[in-house]
């Protein structure tokens, strides 16, 4: 999957750049069906090609250190090696959002992880019990310790963007306590006052035509508004990531529309506020 999308990304920017097989030809003395091999994930490709391909693009020093970041990345990320038992997608996913610029969120059933408390966390997965017996208590502080590892990635001095549009659904379901829930509401009011964080609930009583599936839309280069995101949709059971510009257009959509329907940043902050005193 790591290679698919750096794929993506090494054509967008020679597309980007206007040129062609025979333009690279010309430059490095590649034939054309390297370049397409590449570019349609088939064969690998080392570093020292990268930045060839890097320097011909004109690409930006910052998209530089992403996109190497990603290619030195094997099966899983350094950091999360330790993970014994996440799903290959999922691994990725936590790749591509270590490196992502901006990150955004739609959720219908749960708190996003990156907000969570420990708590919180803790009870959701510890849940899991009840469905997969063989989930062991070493797996389920591995879990959190993942999720909250995940959370610094959003605070000094790395501060990537997130934009979060929780259904109020979220807010009302009750995750292992009344405490754990006003503990939860708080971290995420404090989330919600960083810089980097926006933060819109999207009350019941608004009428939507949009009811659909929690997913998250990532942005490797945030300054280029011709990219097109990375899709990615967690489910209970299974998890994926949609590379297909079309669908990464329909996904925008319907995040624009989402947010056009949820209450304004502020008075979301407020409404979480005023859940976590009630």
């Amino acid at each position: 999957m790591q290679r698919r999308i750096l794929a993506r990304e090494l054509r967008y920017l020679r597309e980007r750049a206007s040129l062609t097989g025979d333009d690279i030809k010309d430059r490095l003395g590649w034939s054309p069906s390297k370049i397409s091999r590449i570019e349609n994930a088939r064969i690998s490709v080392s570093e020292g090609d990268i930045e060839l391909l890097l320097d011909l693009y004109d690409a930006t020093p910052g998209r530089r250190e992403r996109l190497l970041s990603l290619a030195r990345q094997t099966q899983t990320p350094h950091s999360w090696r330790a993970y014994t038992d996440g799903t290959r997608e999922f691994l990725t996913f936590m790749s591509v959002e270590a490196i992502a610029e901006s990150i955004r969120q739609w959720e219908i059933n749960v708190v996003p992880g990156v907000a969570q408390t420990e708590a919180y966390a803790r009870h959701l997965i510890t849940s899991w019990r009840a469905v997969d017996p063989t989930l062991t208590p070493r797996q389920i502080e591995e879990r959190v310790s993942i999720r909250m590892k995940r959370q610094k990635r959003f605070f000094p001095p790395e501060s990537s963007r997130i934009w979060m549009i929780l259904d109020e659904a979220v807010l009302l379901r009750t995750v292992g306590s009344p405490a754990i829930m006003s503990e939860q509401m708080r971290k995420l009011v404090d989330f919600s006052e960083l810089p980097n964080v926006t933060l819109q609930v999207v009350p019941l009583a608004q009428s939507r035509s949009i009811i659909g599936e929690s997913f998250t839309l990532l942005n490797l280069d945030e300054g280029d508004p011709l990219e097109q995101c990375l899709v990615y949709i967690d489910g209970n059971v299974a998890t994926q990531f949609l590379l297909d510009e079309q669908q990464s257009v329909y996904y925008e959509k319907t995040f624009e529309q989402l947010a056009g329907s949820a209450l304004a940043p502020a008075v979301s902050r407020e409404f979480v506020a005023n859940l976590a005193r009630s």
